[in-house]
């Protein structure tokens, strides 16, 4: 099992990581329990500008507007 940390950036706001829909990401939304699919909405990921950004457990991106560990 490996611990990510999945963060809700706007814009440009925090570089670092992968978005979970580049082809380099080491999460998809496949892999997602829906707990967490709910977190994300809950947070408000689809919403215009905002992206969700993947990193190592504990690097949050600078700007995260929410973040959460996940285990996968």
């Amino acid at each position: 099992m490996t611990t990510y940390t999945l963060s809700i950036v706007e814009g440009s706001a925090g570089q670092q990581g992968e978005d979970i829909f580049s082809p380099d990401s080491p999460v998809t939304f496949n892999d997602l329990g829906p707990g967490v699919l709910l977190w994300l909405t809950d947070h408000g990921y689809e919403e215009p500008g905002r992206r969700v950004v993947v990193t190592p457990v504990g690097e949050v991106p600078l700007g995260a507007l929410a973040s959460r560990d996940v285990d996968l």
